[in-house]
């Protein structure tokens, strides 16, 4: 009989364990949105779009709960999933389980995850309104957005909603958030690229020249990163829809191209880079609730990371960079459980505007 006994009280700890685990468990949906911003664009890109959806472990339990939100937005040549979901790939990462660990361990507060697919043809969007690949900045912005504010229990305001991104993804958080802080509250970029007039800090003429004399899509796809890069950003800053296949102008002096034709590109360029539009927009900056950003000490970008921080300071943003050992991808994921999901449970809003200060509650 107390062998009986001893069974039955065995497996129902057993059984009582293995339910706990699988209710700390969140998921991750695979939505389709049809994007209305990217319709009609010249590169023949379809506006449906996937997207990434990460519930925290309680979500589907507390039905009266709202949660804030954080976007999360990838790099070029990149995908959502692949980036932030399939471990032996991408960022090797899977964020779902990054996330239930740091709810379960109370280190960040329970919060939705959007993960959006910004690739395109060229190879990534720069997530920025063009004629050629369509109109990213408001995808990003509005429909998406409004699709997940109506489809899931979100805290539907700026104050509780952050956005953040790895390398092209980083400037288009950093760059989206500067120009929205009616729609972001707060912004993280990891190792983000292209925050000043070019792609890439060194070698930027020798790589325009070669993209600037590519002819065709096949052309393109054996291209180098750099040279795909070079177009990709022409697509989105200079576009020109007299100009197949690409339907770009480029920076660069050439015997097809009138000087105008270069330096009007080249304004176009400076006018999408944050180094130079930090004057233009320090009274939305200064509305954010956190600004942050961070480089490897062995990459590349670290140098024009830094002047960005500069430009900050020199106008009087407060904001936090953190440089660390590593490359442009070798510790991405440890900054996102260590340093950039914390940074959101910390500085955005988790509860409705008509609660925060009634104490009576």
């Amino acid at each position: 009989m107390k062998n009986l006994s001893a069974s039955i009280l065995f497996w129902f700890i057993l059984i009582t364990a293995v339910v706990g685990a699988s209710a700390q468990t969140g998921k991750i949906v695979n939505d389709q949105i049809h994007a209305v911003s990217l319709e009609r664009n010249l590169i023949g890109d379809s506006p449906n779009r996937s997207v990434l959806v990460y519930l925290p472990p309680d979500y589907e339990q507390q039905t009266k709960v709202r949660y804030a939100v954080v976007y999360l937005l990838h790099g070029f040549t990149d995908k959502a999933n692949k980036t932030w979901v399939i471990e032996n790939e991408g960022l090797r990462m899977n964020i779902g389980a990054v996330m239930d660990r740091l709810i379960a361990e109370r280190k960040v507060r329970p919060m939705i995850l959007v993960m959006p697919d910004g690739s395109n043809k060229f190879g990534g969007s720069f997530y920025t309104n063009s004629i050629t690949t369509g109109n990213w900045e408001n995808y990003i912005t509005r429909d998406l957005v409004n699709y997940v504010d109506k489809k899931y229990r979100t805290l539907p305001n700026a104050e509780s909603r952050g956005i953040v991104g790895h390398s092209m993804g980083g400037y288009g958080a950093i760059k989206l958030a500067m120009k929205h802080p009616d729609i972001y509250g707060a912004v993280y970029g990891t190792s983000p690229c292209c925050l000043n007039a070019y792609p890439r800090p060194t070698g930027a003429d020798k790589f325009l020249e070669e993209a600037a004399a590519v002819k065709s899509w096949d052309e393109n796809e054996k291209a180098s990163f750099f040279i795909r890069v070079n177009l990709a950003y022409a697509a989105a800053f200079s576009p020109n829809p007299a100009k197949p296949p690409f339907f770009a102008d480029f920076p660069v002096t050439k015997a097809t191209q009138p000087d105008s034709v270069a330096e009007q590109a080249q304004a176009r360029w400076l006018a999408n880079t944050p180094m130079w539009m930090v004057d233009q927009y320090r009274a939305n900056l200064l509305q954010l609730r956190g600004i942050a950003f961070d480089a490897g000490t062995k990459e590349e970008l670290l140098k024009s990371i830094h002047e960005f921080s500069e430009a900050l300071k020199r106008i009087k943003i407060q904001h936090t960079f953190e440089k660390f050992e590593g490359d442009h991808i070798s510790m991405v994921a440890d900054r996102v459980e260590t340093r950039i999901m914390p940074f959101f449970s910390r500085t955005l809003v988790f509860q409705s505007p008509s609660k925060v200060g009634d104490k009576s509650k």
